[in-house]
């Protein structure tokens, strides 16, 4: 997939699978919703999660991004991550729009709870798929 088809894939609101790595060295792999701009991935989790725990410990992660229709279109990202320490009203709201629209998102993310979470910043070093 050239780079302009892989942007253009990440763009769409899918739920892809995150993997980091556990302090035991086991891989916990789950399902998350991302966003994808000026080339970093941002997944934004509870804060104290087994992801944010992972990442603070071992800040490496592979994001698998696929079209869950059997055709085997995927984008899987690899990288660094690091950590933001604080989620805006703003950033859960942009997330949520891509996933859920407008009204819907503004219905949850104004019940508030931002104020718990993080944000994972994944920078891609390689792209598969």
């Amino acid at each position: 997939m050239d780079q302009q088809a892989r942007e253009a894939f990440l763009d769409e609101p899918r739920t892809a699978v995150l993997a980091t790595t556990g302090r035991d060295g086991q891989i916990h792999a789950v399902p998350v919703w991302f966003s994808h701009e000026g080339g970093v991935v941002r997944i934004i989790t509870e804060r104290g999660s087994v992801k944010h725990r992972n990442a603070v410990r071992t800040p490496r992660a592979s994001l698998c991004v696929d079209e869950r229709d059997g055709s085997f279109r995927y984008v899987t990202v690899e990288g660094p991550v690091t950590v933001q320490d604080s989620v805006s009203y703003e950033e859960r709201l942009a997330l949520h729009v891509r996933y859920r629209g407008a009204e819907a998102a503004k219905r949850v993310v104004d019940g508030g709870g931002h104020e718990q979470l993080v944000m994972l910043h994944l920078r891609p070093e390689r792209f598969i798929g």
